[in-house]
C-alpha cells in the first residue's frame, strides 16, 4: 500500500459515515438538541449535494468539460466535514485553545485527503477543492460553537474512531461506495454501464459537435450524445 492510499483511506465513507451518526447520537443524548439539528441538516445536505453530483454524471453524463467536474470527491467532502470536528471533541473540554489546534489538525489531514485524490488520479483539481470547501462548510461552524457539549465519553468516542480509522484493513473496503454509487447511477439511468470521465452530455452541444462535419469523428470518439 502506498501512502497516498493510506491518507485517502482518512476520507472513506463505510468509516465516516457511522462517525457522523455517533456525532449526530451523541449531541442528542446530551440534550444539546439544537447542535444535532444543526449538524444533521448541515452535513445531510452537503451529503446529498455530493451525491446528486455524482450521480448527475454516472447516470447521464452531466458534469464540467471546462473544468474536468464529472461530481464532487467524496473522500475530501466526509473527511473536511468529519475528521476536524472528531479531533476537535477529543480533547478535554477545558483546553479550548488545544481543541482548536487539533481541529486545525483534522483540517490539515482533511486537506492531504484531497491531495491523495490528486496524487492517485481519483478526482481533478476542480472536484477536490470544491469538495473540500463543502466540509469545511459544515465542520468549521460547526466546532466555533461554543454551545456544544463534551466529556470524557466523548473524548474517548472520538478517539476511538479516529483510531479504528487508523487501525481497520483498506482491502475490501476502500471504493465500496464508488461501487454502489454507479450501480444506482446505472440503475436510474436505464444505461448498462456508468458514464466515464471523458464521456460528456451537454444540451448546447460538445465543442466537437459545434466545430461542424469536421470534427465529427472526434466526437464519435469521445461518446458525445449530440
Amino acid at each position: 500500500m502506498s501512502r497516498w492510499e493510506l491518507i485517502t483511506f482518512f476520507g472513506e465513507s463505510a468509516f465516516l459515515l457511522p462517525c457522523a451518526v455517533f456525532l449526530y447520537v451523541w449531541l442528542r443524548w446530551r440534550g444539546a438538541t439544537e447542535s444535532a439539528r444543526h449538524w444533521l441538516l448541515a452535513f445531510s445536505v452537503t451529503a446529498l449535494a455530493v451525491l446528486v453530483s455524482k450521480l448527475a454524471f454516472m447516470g447521464w453524463g452531466i458534469g464540467s468539460e471546462t473544468f474536468d467536474f464529472t461530481g464532487f470527491s467524496g473522500h475530501s467532502m466526509m473527511a473536511a466535514s468529519i475528521l476536524p470536528v472528531l479531533a476537535y471533541l477529543a480533547v478535554p473540554s477545558g483546553h479550548r485553545g488545544l481543541s482548536l489546534l487539533a481541529a486545525a489538525g483534522g483540517m490539515l489531514l482533511a486537506l492531504a485527503v484531497g491531495v491523495s485524490r490528486l496524487a492517485l488520479h481519483a478526482h481533478s483539481v476542480s472536484e477536490v477543492i470544491s469538495a473540500l470547501a463543502l466540509g469545511f462548510c459544515v465542520s468549521v461552524p460547526f466546532i466555533m460553537r461554543r454551545a456544544m457539549p463534551r466529556g470524557p465519553m466523548a473524548m474517548l468516542l472520538a478517539s476511538a474512531a479516529l483510531a479504528m480509522t487508523m487501525a481497520l484493513p483498506v482491502g475490501g473496503i476502500a471504493g465500496a461506495t464508488h461501487t454502489w454509487v454507479q450501480d444506482l447511477a446505472t440503475f436510474l439511468s436505464g444505461r448498462d454501464r456508468p458514464y466515464q470521465r471523458g464521456e460528456w452530455t451537454s444540451l448546447s452541444g460538445c465543442r466537437a459537435c459545434v466545430a461542424g462535419a469536421a470534427a465529427r469523428p472526434t466526437c464519435s470518439a469521445r461518446h458525445c450524445r449530440c
